[in-house]
């Protein structure tokens, strides 16, 4: 299998169906602030899209195996086809290889525009240790929402709410109901929902962590989010040779970019 690179994933996309009967469009976004690919630039072309919410039975897939024609994937499958175009330039070689390891002929990567981003978003997941100090010593150990932790420890809030997930908090989502809500599709929710604390992980896992979001937005609900910070110290070692091995990853894809012919004028 073949690897190029690509300013314009709309001609990308058009020369692969042109050329083969099954492409794969990987739609997959990693980063905090993605370049969003206009897929309106695509319906030209005979598209299929996997949506395991609305399609569960993978209706969608089996026409493309059928048919052929471009597959817009979300779920980062690695699928037997012709090519494979990436919508975001990944961010390890390991996701690369995971999902064009079942293309044919050659999968085409996004050349971006800035590396800027992609250096932001290493120190947003992966902080130094000294960074992420500053906010331990403010949230150890705390119970706290991500706008007392930016408060007290003098960081922005948008990004402490990407750093503090390297502390390993657990979210616990404060409620009290005001008042039932009139439409039917909350009650489900509605009747499964106490007042108090509860962890979110227990509501996602319950199914009803969307339905009880927008109660809070319609105001059927109250709703306060707080992360509970372990009180154990983090392993600093171990977070710093995690950062050594994000800024290696980001190392290495940006080499094998750079080093790539164009698509589709290769």
């Amino acid at each position: 299998m073949k690897l190029f690179k690509t300013t314009d994933l709309s001609a990308s996309v058009h020369r692969a169906h042109e050329q083969f009967t099954h492409v794969v469009l990987n739609r997959s976004y990693f980063l905090h602030r993605p370049a969003i690919f206009d897929s309106s630039k695509l319906l030209d072309l005979p598209l299929r899209q996997t949506m395991p919410s609305l399609d569960p039975d993978g209706r969608q897939v089996e026409k493309w195996k059928v048919s052929g024609g471009v597959l817009v994937d979300t779920t980062n499958t690695a699928w037997e086809c012709d090519a494979l175009v990436f919508v975001e330039c990944p961010l390890r070689l390991a996701r690369i290889d995971q999902v064009a390891s079942a293309t044919r002929e050659y999968a085409v990567i996004p050349d971006p525009v800035s590396w800027t981003v992609y250096d932001e978003y290493v120190d947003l997941h992966t902080p130094t240790s000294e960074h992420l100090r500053e906010i331990w010593q403010v949230c150890g150990g705390q119970q706290m929402t991500n706008g007392e932790v930016a408060r007290e420890s003098g960081w922005p809030i948008q990004q402490v709410i990407y750093m503090k997930m390297r502390l390993k908090p657990k979210e616990h989502w404060y409620i009290q109901k005001r008042l039932a809500p009139e439409r039917d599709e909350f009650m489900p929710s509605w009747d499964w929902l106490v007042s108090g604390c509860l962890p979110r992980a227990e509501i996602t896992k319950a199914g009803h962590r969307a339905m009880v979001e927008e109660m809070a937005r319609f105001g059927y609900i109250s709703l306060k989010k707080i992360q509970h910070y372990p009180s154990e110290e983090p392993n600093w070692r171990a977070l710093r040779k995690e950062r050594e091995q994000a800024l290696k990853d980001l190392a290495a894809v940006r080499s094998l970019v750079e080093s790539l012919p164009d698509h589709p004028e290769a």
